[in-house]
């Protein structure tokens, strides 16, 4: 049963379907804050009362209150990632069927983060999952549960290299001796150790015509060849791939465009002599 006060939640309707969803699956009881913080005055004067009743002491008495204080928190945790998920849903929104065991899942993953910007990640996650079952792996719920607050800043500040092609696809800039430009060695050795991107020699994108379209962040790009031999059509796009994994991140990674490197990129590509163009389109 999901007690929501719709009055004070300002929630919209695909919001409150999303936390009876959660309630269904789990048994979650949420209620108002204002309603929560007088209850929780309430339960901690009977949680006394029942550990007394109960006569335990020593070590007994202490293992029920870790028990107790435990479980209280990973209540707040959870009720915390929903009503965050809950909020970013609109009246536009439509609710998909979310699988149970996924949401199980889910806060078996999540309800020991404590950290707002942690949560925060966990929300997005619940509310895309609950328009399109099927976005999020189980194996990123994984990863995302064993994630470092830096951790999960580096897979934020590489989404500003994130394309939109046919897929989601990182284009990073090398110099001459084949380094890549503002990312290091290091940082992209640790997004492969997490398994967010397959690094490589040096990667491309192939297009079936003279003239395509690639993306960064809403500014569609013309990308047209100056020659007519189709086995030269490829765009050097650098020395790393995302995952699985790291297409489902990206998507609720919280990143923004970078302006001063999508403008060093295309002078990059665009130099005298260069078999491809780069222009940004009129849409």
């Amino acid at each position: 049963m999901s007690l929501i006060d719709l009055s004070l939640s300002g929630l919209s309707e695909p919001g409150t379907k999303l936390i009876e969803k959660v309630s269904d699956a789990i048994g979650v009881l949420y209620e108002p804050t204002r309603i929560r913080k007088k209850a929780k005055a309430e339960s901690d004067a009977k949680r006394t009362e029942l550990i007394s009743r109960l006569e335990l002491e020593g070590i007994e008495k202490r293992a029920v209150e870790r028990f107790i204080k435990r479980e209280t928190k990973r209540q707040e945790n959870i009720e915390n990632i929903t009503i965050h998920a809950a909020k970013n849903l609109t009246d536009t929104d439509n609710i998909a069927d979310i699988d149970e065991d996924w949401i199980e899942a889910f806060f078996r993953e999540c309800e020991d983060v404590n950290d707002e910007q942690m949560q925060t990640l966990w929300s997005r996650i619940l509310s895309e999952e609950s328009k399109l079952s099927g976005s999020f792996s189980r194996r990123t719920l994984k990863l995302l549960s064993i994630l470092s607050k830096e951790e999960a800043n580096l897979i934020t500040s590489f989404g500003k290299f994130v394309w939109q092609a046919k897929n989601l696809t990182p284009i990073l800039i090398t110099d001459k001796q084949g380094n890549t430009e503002d990312i290091t060695f290091v940082e992209l050795s640790i997004l492969g150790s997490l398994g967010v991107v397959q690094q490589g020699i040096g990667y491309g994108l192939t297009f079936t015509n003279k003239k395509g379209l690639i993306a960064y962040y809403g500014t569609a790009v013309s990308v047209e060849f100056q020659n007519d031999d189709s086995t030269s059509w490829n765009l050097p796009i650098g020395t790393a791939l995302l995952t699985p994994i790291g297409q489902e991140l990206m998507k609720i990674c919280g990143s923004s465009p970078d302006i001063v490197y999508f403008q060093k990129f295309i002078d990059k590509i665009n130099v005298d002599g260069s078999q491809v163009r780069l222009s940004v389109a009129a849409i």
